[in-house]
């Protein structure tokens, strides 16, 4: 992947918290805002890749902090939202990467696994903000970048559960967006089409399947995850201060089909 060996400054001084930033696009926003200028509190579930990307926010020069945390589970995103605070006194930034999806026919798709996907994508997007926005609201400012998906805004067929909660993260983060503005902190949405990385790579290899895909997608390719990066660090940043509530789509203009 591609980042600046230097930092640009564009976010210096500054600390930002990335939930599932051991792998695929977390990762790379991660790298972004490092290269950007920010310390990074690193959240994920696996301790070694979080350890991995810890050494390349180090080599560019920031701090990293590994948070070993399940983003559904309010007790483990308290603590590591605390953790992060009393390393760096405040969190600035955070983008909310983690979830997971389920491709399976709606009719087959049991309660458990329908729960798990909306606790995944959903329901950890709120927890995650809510600990961080008692941070930012106390602090007088931040920016909350949260990451949907294609899916939320169109559907997918075959991909119920994950289509509803993304589509969901768009309202709440509107919602939020409202209800926080007032004290200076700022939410919106990233929602990306398919990116090359860890979940989509054995796929998009097979040359038939890739060729389907990029069929579908004007700009005729997959996104390349630091494509990612400087559109997560403006929003970050103070260049983005006057937008709130908004979603930005990055797919080749896939969804306009």
């Amino acid at each position: 992947m591609n980042v600046k060996e230097q930092a640009d400054g564009r976010l210096a001084g500054r600390t930002a918290l990335v939930t599932g930033a051991g792998k695929g696009l977390g990762r790379a926003i991660a790298l972004g805002f490092a290269a950007a200028g920010a310390d990074v509190v690193l959240m994920a579930r696996t301790l070694a890749d979080l350890e991995a990307v810890a050494r390349e926010v180090q080599a560019l020069g920031r701090q990293a902090l590994v948070a070993v945390a399940d983003a559904t589970d309010s007790r483990q995103v308290d603590a590591a939202v605390e953790q992060a605070v009393a390393r760096f006194g405040r969190i600035d930034v955070l983008a909310h990467a983690a979830g997971g999806s389920l491709r399976k026919p709606s009719v087959e798709v049991t309660d458990g696994e329908w729960d798990a996907v909306i606790a995944a994508n959903l329901s950890s997007t709120f927890k995650v903000c809510r600990a961080v926005g008692r941070h930012m609201l106390a602090q007088g400012g931040g920016s909350i970048i949260n990451l949907s998906s294609t899916a939320g805004m169109r559907g997918r067929a075959g991909n119920a559960p994950y289509s509803a909660a993304k589509a969901a993260v768009i309202n709440l983060s509107r919602a939020l967006a409202m209800e926080w503005a007032p004290k200076g902190v700022r939410v919106n949405v990233l929602a990306p089409g398919r990116f090359l990385t860890p979940l989509t790579e054995a796929e998009m290899s097979v040359p038939e399947k890739y060729a389907a895909f990029v069929r579908q997608v004007p700009l005729g390719r997959i996104g390349k995850p630091e494509e990612i990066q400087d559109i997560a660090v403006w929003l970050a940043s103070d260049a983005s201060a006057y937008v709130t509530g908004s979603t930005i789509t990055l797919d080749g203009g896939q969804t306009l089909a």
